[in-house]
């Protein structure tokens, strides 16, 4: 009986090993290609209508983006610059420069850890932007693109800077 078992055993195992992936030969790979391309090139995240919203924020000559976020609060701040360009006087606070925006947005803030990139609405009014840490109840606005926290160091400065902010067209 325990032969038998151990002849079931490895006969299992064996076809278990033999069941590896075969490579996809060379007249077959653009099938294999269109097979894994979703269906919908307009979907992201599996939401059809979500489509990203993109910022410039220029300071000092330079100019950086960002994504904003797939909230309420973005988007109005996305239909406010969709009037036109915001200018806002940004002072430096070691981990962020923030100022205010000279205008009011709804606030959803929640007790959020911010770390480099993230740019969030401060008390309604103020827009921040981390090259640091901070925790604190913010609203999230966006993200800045690819940026290391020396680069935002630096972008910003030390000081206080004009920073005008516009959606991308």
């Amino acid at each position: 009986m325990k032969s038998a078992v151990f002849t079931l055993l490895s006969c299992f195992v064996l076809s278990l090993s033999s069941c590896e992936k075969l490579p996809v030969l060379p007249e077959q790979e653009e099938k294999h290609e269109e097979q894994k391309k979703p269906e919908n090139n307009n979907q992201q995240n599996g939401n059809e209508n979500t489509q990203s919203m993109t910022m410039n924020i220029t300071a000092g000559g330079k100019t950086i983006t960002a994504t904003l976020t797939d909230n309420a609060t973005a988007k109005a701040l996305a239909e406010k610059l969709k009037s036109g360009s915001v200018t806002v006087e940004m002072k430096a606070n070691g981990f962020e420069h923030y100022g205010p925006l000279g205008f009011s947005l709804e606030r959803h803030d929640e007790q959020i850890s911010a770390v480099s990139g993230d740019i969030m609405l401060y008390n309604g009014n103020n827009i921040c932007v981390f090259y640091g840490s901070n925790s604190w109840s913010y609203t999230p606005l966006g993200k800045v693109d690819g940026k290391t926290a020396d680069y935002l160091k630096a972008f910003f400065g030390t000081g206080t800077i004009s920073v005008t902010y516009s959606l991308k067209q």
